[in-house]
């Protein structure tokens, strides 16, 4: 699939998923907990801007700087 999404659409969705996590979903929505969406989110920002390093990895470095 290939997807043509300005900044302004990221922005839109990023803030949708957001605020998804916070309402009461109800029969199958039940599904999309906070780690499924927070990992759709997670893959999203990593197809924008592609890294060789995970958050978690990142974060080491990061440190390891300071």
């Amino acid at each position: 699939m290939n997807f043509e999404l300005t900044l302004e659409d990221y922005t839109i969705i990023l803030n949708a998923l957001h605020y998804y996590k916070k309402v009461d979903k109800v029969g199958s929505f039940k599904q999309y907990d906070e780690k499924r969406i927070n990992d759709l989110r997670d893959k999203l920002a990593n197809q924008l801007v592609p890294s060789e390093f995970s958050f978690d990895e990142y974060e080491k470095v990061v440190n390891k700087e300071k």
